[in-house]
């Protein structure tokens, strides 16, 4: 694991997923671990959330995200390890997953599977829609254009489907 943030000239782009969350006025990106919720035309800025309980003596102190010496930061992973964040089989409930590329900047540091950073905002969204009713599809497409990012179907119904998909069509 690398500690040291290597200078880059360009955003650092790499994939994760979200999920498509209701905030109560239309549909927005969610991180899959924290529930952040990510803003629309503007970049969402990491901060750590490492546990502190005042007077413990192993408490970290605050610091700027991320740390070397912390997971905090805003993850974006290899096509390979953002895989494994999306379920086998894609009918989806209340939750459904998005998949996209994201742009990263500001401190970042590398890993062996993708890297963190001090801020992110989406580059592409790719939302499959196996299991949505045609209305749930068109509503979350349309609402996550919001982002102001090129936002497209993929049909795939399983993890791998949509991967092999989106890769093609993030190549083409």
């Amino acid at each position: 694991m690398s500690t040291a943030a290597p200078n880059y000239i360009e955003p650092v782009v790499g994939w994760r997923v979200w999920y498509a969350v209701d905030d109560g006025l239309d549909v927005r990106l969610s991180s899959v671990i924290h529930r952040t919720l990510w803003p629309r035309r503007a970049p969402l800025v990491a901060a750590c959330r490492c546990l502190r309980i005042p007077l413990w003596p192993f408490a970290r102190p605050r610091h700027d995200a991320p740390s070397a010496g912390c997971r905090c930061g805003i993850y974006a992973a290899t096509v390979s390890s953002m895989r494994t964040y999306l379920p086998e089989q894609l009918g989806w409930t209340k939750l459904v997953p998005i998949v996209g590329r994201v742009a990263l900047w500001g401190v970042v540091h590398e890993h062996e599977r993708g890297w963190r950073a001090s801020f992110g905002y989406p580059q592409s969204l790719f939302v499959p829609v196996a299991g949505l009713g045609r209305a749930q599809a068109i509503r979350l497409i349309s609402d996550l254009r919001r982002y102001e990012v090129p936002v497209s179907a993929v049909g795939g119904a399983t993890a791998d489907e949509v991967v092999e998909e989106v890769t093609a069509l993030s190549a083409a």
